[in-house]
């Protein structure tokens, strides 16, 4: 009889889930924010159920642990377990690691999220991020940007010059070379800042996730394209010493969730932007293109930023260089299968 409980206990016993783990997930972003709050619920949630509840992470909005550009330390070193934010935020320890948020004047998400996963991409972003303890991965491929809000008309590369806009990484130091003036601001504090004056342009996202921070209020000229994100990535990362103690089916279940989110963060945003910005055509808004002028002066711009940047830097040249390689190759049977 005894024997029997025994063995009835050790049956219950393996039918139970693995005793759960939780990690600390700490967001660069609001939980709140459309596509980026939802995904890294999704995300969270997913991987939870892939390893039947042994691996469990507790995603924590913007601030909750650590500001958004001190949470690449705080992975690093252990304090947090894991993030949920956009490469470009190391950019100033790691210059390249801004090409993993965005390549300004880049090609559309497939090429971007093909390459890093098909043409040596991730391993060169792993090696950047290798020397700091943390393994990444893209967790989230961003629908290209809107080209930013202007509180004023932009009709020539003239226009630029003395101009107080909010952006960061690449396209900052593009901008800063027509003789704008780019500057990093908290979320919270742009439509306050368009207001006042304090800013006259900035660029966030595209508009189902602008509309919520009430740009259209504040100023009326929206324009395209996002040159300075033509595609995008939400980045996952943890610290090395917690993702080595994974099981292998662990980390490809967080793998797994990743690739899941990919394709989810590129699909909802797709197709949800015209109703947004009718709204925004209704609320006195201007949509536009930038002028051919401008663009050009900012392509030019952004290929001297690439240049300077390749001589400065060994990492930033192998990566914009295997980015470009893989892209000749990618655009020649686009080209060949294009139907116009």
């Amino acid at each position: 009889m005894i024997k029997t409980t025994f063995a009835a206990l050790a049956a219950c016993t393996l039918a139970l889930p693995a005793a759960a783990d939780s990690y600390t997930l700490q967001s660069a972003f609001g939980k709140t924010l459309p596509v980026l709050g939802a995904a890294a619920d999704r995300f969270v949630a997913n991987v939870a159920a892939l390893t039947d509840g042994a691996v469990e992470f507790k995603h924590l909005g913007a601030g909750e642990l650590s500001p958004a550009f001190e949470i690449f330390d705080n992975v690093s070193v252990g304090a947090i377990d894991a993030a949920w934010s956009f490469a470009a935020y190391a950019s100033g320890k790691e210059p390249a690691a801004a090409l993993f948020g965005s390549v300004p004047f880049g090609g559309e998400p497939l090429q971007y999220i093909s390459w890093l996963n098909h043409g040596g991409g991730l391993e060169l972003w792993r090696e950047i991020y290798a020397p700091y303890d943390l393994v990444p991965m893209a967790c989230g491929v961003i629908l290209s940007e809107a080209g930013g809000w202007y509180t004023k008309e932009i009709n020539s590369p003239a226009d630029l010059q003395g101009l107080n806009i909010r952006i960061g990484g690449l396209g900052g130091d593009i901008l800063s070379r027509l003789g704008a003036n780019a500057m990093s601001l908290p979320v919270g504090e742009i439509s306050t800042s368009l207001e006042t004056g304090r800013l006259d342009a900035t660029e966030l996202s595209f508009p189902l996730v602008d509309k919520l921070l009430g740009f259209d209020k504040v100023a009326k000229n929206y324009y395209f394209p996002g040159w300075h994100q033509p595609a995008g990535f939400i980045e996952f990362y943890m610290n090395k010493g917690k993702w080595d103690a994974l099981t292998d089916a662990q980390r490809t279940a967080i793998e797994v969730g990743c690739n899941d989110i990919n394709l989810y963060t590129l699909g909802v945003a797709a197709g949800a932007q015209s109703e947004i910005l009718q709204e925004f055509r209704e609320n006195g808004v201007t949509v536009a293109r930038f002028p051919d002028s401008v663009l050009d002066a900012l392509r030019g711009a952004a290929e001297e930023v690439y240049a300077e940047k390749s001589a400065e830097d060994e990492m930033f040249k192998r990566v914009i260089d295997s980015y470009r390689a893989y892209g000749e190759k990618y655009r020649e049977y686009q080209a060949l299968s294009a139907l116009d």
